[in-house]
């Protein structure tokens, strides 16, 4: 699959099933902001056997994302 660069990549991901901006001042690395990213019922990043991920820029979350690997899940949720 094609590499995500923006957020508009993120969410027109077919495994993406959506995306919050949250105010957070320091909660990483004293961003005021922080990001989350939702995937679809069903799937999950392998690594971290979870379906979400949480950063402090746009550009960090792509970063993560592009080196996760998404698979189904297995453990009946």
């Amino acid at each position: 699959m094609k590499k995500v660069r923006t957020k508009k990549d993120l969410l027109s991901h077919p495994l993406v099933d959506g995306f919050d901006r949250e105010y957070q001042p320091g909660a990483i690395d004293d961003y005021e902001y922080t990001y989350w990213l939702y995937l679809k019922g069903g799937y999950w990043f392998k690594e971290l056997q979870q379906g979400l991920l949480h950063e402090p820029t746009i550009a960090r979350l792509c970063d993560e994302f592009n080196s996760m690997t998404i698979t189904e899940r297995t453990d009946g949720f």
